[in-house]
């Protein structure tokens, strides 16, 4: 038996259902308001973290849905499933941005800000959609001659590929990233079922990490056994997530939280998961499960 937990590799036809479902209503959705988003903010960097914002939706829907949902236990499948999501809502946004160009009105501001109002006609973005060689080549056009400036210029050219290209990366790797973190996730074969998570609470900071870690592959859980709740959940503290099944398996992670002042006074965390989905038995489990912070 392996120390730790590996997927199976395995995956349920019904993840292409709940993909298909995906692509057809959420990210097409997902573009629309993103398309609409930029058109009316002004500010290439707020755009940026739009797009990033735009990226996380698409991978969580991806990761809770397609992933969840379709009990997916194959991690590059998942990947794949989060390239095509972030993918499908950039060309959705794509074909929204361009008929919001070619419907554009009137132009209000000055030459340093201004917006220029729009709407789009539902038949023509549905055109655009299936029609992929028109929608790129509008594109091109759009990039030799511009629809926004910076510093009173027009921005067009590579200059605008750049930027396009940084949008992609963006939407497109977060999505990635956000897709395959329930495939990672301890499943039941035999129940055919995710294991359910259980969040401990805040435990003592584990110092000696390495030895804890060594404890838990050797099946000697004393360290373990005997840590203590933390009294001060804003100091240094551990994260304790158990997951158990019906079958009497279960795996544990252990996140250490090392507290940290900001600037404006507030306390933050960085986080180690230096133990991950790691085999316990029923009796660490049990003494796990009776130390929860309710």
């Amino acid at each position: 038996m392996n120390n730790y937990y590996v997927p199976s590799g395995k995956f349920s036809p019904t993840s292409f259902i709940y993909f298909l479902l995906l692509s057809l209503i959420a990210f097409p959705l997902l573009g629309l308001i993103y398309a609409y988003c930029i058109w009316y903010i002004p500010f290439i960097y707020i755009n940026f973290l739009i797009a990033a914002g735009v990226g996380f939706v698409a991978g969580l829907l991806t990761n809770s849905i397609i992933i969840g949902k379709g009990k997916v236990r194959n991690v590059l499948i998942a990947i794949i499933f989060g390239i095509l999501g972030g993918l499908i809502t950039l060309y959705f946004h794509w074909a929204v941005w361009v008929d919001l160009v070619i419907n554009a009105g009137e132009t209000y501001g000055n030459s340093t800000i201004g917006v220029t109002t729009s709407n789009i006609k539902i038949l023509q973005v549905f055109s655009l959609v299936i029609q992929p060689d028109v929608l790129f080549e509008l594109i091109g056009e759009i990039n030799e001659f511009g629809t926004w400036g910076m510093k009173g210029k027009t921005v067009s050219g590579g200059f605008l590929t750049a930027v396009w290209i940084i949008e992609l990366i963006i939407i497109v790797g977060i999505s990635t990233l956000m897709s395959f973190v329930k495939a990672q996730q301890p499943f039941c074969e035999r129940s055919n079922s995710w294991f359910e998570e259980i969040d401990l609470g805040a435990f003592e900071y584990i110092e000696n990490t390495t030895e804890v870690t060594k404890q838990l592959e050797n099946k000697n859980s004393e360290l373990i056994e005997n840590i203590k709740i933390s009294q001060n959940p804003e100091s240094d503290h551990s994260i304790f997530t158990l997951y158990t099944s019906s079958f009497d398996e279960s795996y544990l992670t252990i996140e250490n939280k090392k507290a940290k002042v900001e600037k404006d006074g507030k306390i933050s965390f960085d986080g180690d998961e230096f133990v991950e989905y790691i085999a316990i038995n029923k009796a660490l489990k049990d003494i796990l499960s009776s130390k929860k912070i309710l």
